[in-house]
């Protein structure tokens, strides 16, 4: 990998190098050829085939990750998940049964291999990820065997692309310790180690599309590509961020874990840190009465009332299972409903009333979905909630009163994250989500017409936008803008849309908005220091200070 340090990842537990029996060719480079066929179902796989080498048993790829022959007929596919453009992973599998606990042996190596795992373990486990890392003293009692290895070629690691037993860890991880030395920097080693579990718990390298961050290998999917489902984060940027630990190439430096890094680990093993990750607020329709809702990191609902007597409230647990952020709304004073993904990727609700409170049991939707759910209310006998449904189709599903929940319905359209929507008057309810080129998409729909129309609104948002009308005649709309920006654009009767502005920085979430009514509304996102955040607008006097929950 020209003078960059260069990994690959060990030989899966099932793959056994063949020495008996295998004719010597009159050609050794022969044998080492790929052929084009082999190098198509690598393709097929997801895996950049720049630098591929062929081993008994299999193939290397990427560096340091080896497939089997029986691998590549697996057909296992994969996912690429954009957390930036110069950070990306591609994910093939994850570890089901979460929470557990993963037993990770390192067993006759030097000081400073077993010091570095240390290390490294420690990296995740700070993360209070669903997983748990735990070093054992035993092969027999690890999930995942960090082992020295003789791997030539000028190899140093090796780690199997996918796991011997489905949804378990792959192992083992083998480290050349002949190739790297005795005596490493622990920290720098700990990369190299913490880099190899990850793969070995089902992430992949960052992408390269930055010469800033690349080495020798090339991002072979991108957008677009048919073989790419690709699924943005909601709060990471798309600007290039320097130094991932999931680097093909770490430059034989320490690179901890940088933000995106982190909100990766989180997206694929649940657990957020802080009490969050997207907020949801809505204020009691005709009240002054703001009612927050955040997932807790045990994914049960929180919540925070703001009364203007009183101030906020402490968080109330409300307990049930969520697998996505929530979603609130008010359709009139006597009602508050909040939405959120159950454990089957199901719509699952439960609602609050002056005289009963909040209801015991959530009420289960059902459908199948892939984002955080939308709810709005257009008028106090509807409520309308939207999801990103299977291949990113936008779906709905809505109540009137007196007629019930009615079925799920697709759009004619899809989306790259969670919805929005707002409404004006009772007849009519506005979509907003970001679309595939990372520009606001907005859908219109009126009862006059029963119909939606689409548009883009161009802009560039790097979060699912947040949308909330102030009467008849605006509409306001929040996102996550390049940079951890919070920025916004407002619609008005008179001048349509203008430009997009910033109104903040250091923002690490989706936002959130609510409002009371055409003269004030109120903005939460998550800020630097994984706090919530707060900033009130009022046509008076504009926007005020932020202020931590």
């Amino acid at each position: 990998m020209n003078s960059r340090t260069k990994f690959l990842a060990c030989v899966a537990a099932g793959a056994i190098f063949l020495s008996a029996c295998v004719k010597t060719p009159t050609n050794p480079e022969d044998d080492k050829k790929i052929s084009t066929s082999t190098i198509s179902k690598i393709n097929a796989l997801g895996f950049d085939t720049l630098n591929a080498k062929k081993l008994n048993g299999g193939y290397v790829v990427e560096g340091d990750l080896f497939l089997t022959e029986k691998d590549l007929e697996s057909k296992q596919g994969y996912t690429v998940l954009s957390i930036a453009e110069a950070d990306q992973y591609k994910l093939s599998y994850t570890l089901t049964a979460l929470p557990r606990t993963i037993n990770v042996s390192v067993a006759g190596l030097p000081a400073a291999y077993s010091n570095a795992a240390d290390i490294a373990i420690a990296r995740f486990n700070a993360l209070s990820l669903s997983i748990t890392l735990k070093k054992v003293a035993n092969t027999s009692d690890a999930d995942i065997e960090i082992k020295d290895g003789k791997l030539g070629d000028g190899m140093q690691a090796l780690t199997p692309a996918y796991p011997a037993v489905a949804k378990n860890p792959s192992s083992p991880i083998t480290l050349d310790v002949t190739a790297l030395g005795r005596s490493l920097d622990e920290k720098k080693l700990a990369t190299l180690i913490a880099h190899e579990i990850a793969h070995a718990i089902g992430l992949r390298h960052t992408t390269y599309t930055d010469d800033l961050y690349h080495c020798t290998y090339k991002q072979i999917a991108k957008a677009g590509d048919a073989q790419a489902d690709l699924i943005k984060i909601d709060g990471t940027p798309t600007s290039g961020a320097a130094f991932s630990w999931m680097s093909g190439c770490l430059n034989n430096e320490d690179h901890p874990f940088n933000p995106n890094d982190v909100i990766a680990l989180n997206y694929f093993y649940n657990n957020l840190t802080g009490i969050f990750n997207v907020p949801t607020a809505t204020y009691r329709k005709g009240t002054k009465e703001l009612y927050l809702f955040v997932r807790s990191k045990n994914n049960t609902l929180l919540e925070k009332v703001y009364t203007p007597a009183t101030g906020w409230s402490a968080w109330t647990d409300l307990g049930g299972t969520l697998t996505s952020d929530p979603s609130a709304t008010s359709r009139d004073e006597n009602n508050i409903a909040v939405f959120a993904r159950g454990a089957n990727n199901n719509l699952i609700f439960k609602t609050w009333t002056p005289n009963g409170g909040w209801s015991q049991q959530w009420t289960d939707l059902g459908g199948t979905f892939y984002s955080a759910p939308n709810a709005a209310s257009r008028g106090a006998n509807f409520i309308n909630v939207l999801v990103k449904g299977a291949n990113n189709v936008l779906q709905t599903r809505y109540y009137v009163e007196g007629e019930g929940w009615h079925e799920w319905q697709n759009f004619a359209t899809t989306v790259s994250s969670a919805a929005t929507s707002a409404s004006r008057y009772a007849n009519s309810i506005e979509m907003y989500a970001q679309d595939a080129g990372n520009h606001l998409l907005q859908g219109i729909w009126t009862k006059e017409s029963d119909r939606t129309v689409w548009q883009s609104l161009g802009g560039t948002i790097y979060s699912a936008p947040a949308a909330v009308a102030r009467g008849n005649f605006n509409v306001d709309v929040f996102a996550l803008g390049n940079n951890h920006q919070l920025i916004t654009t407002n619609w008005f009767v008179a001048d349509n849309w203008k430009s997009w502005q910033s109104i903040g920085a250091s923002i690490y979430s989706a936002p959130a908005v609510a409002s009371p009514d055409s003269l004030s509304m109120d903005i939460f996102v998550k800020g630097p220091s994984d706090n919530l955040i707060q900033r009130t607008w009022t046509k008076a006097n504009g926007y005020g200070p932020w202020i931590s929950l």
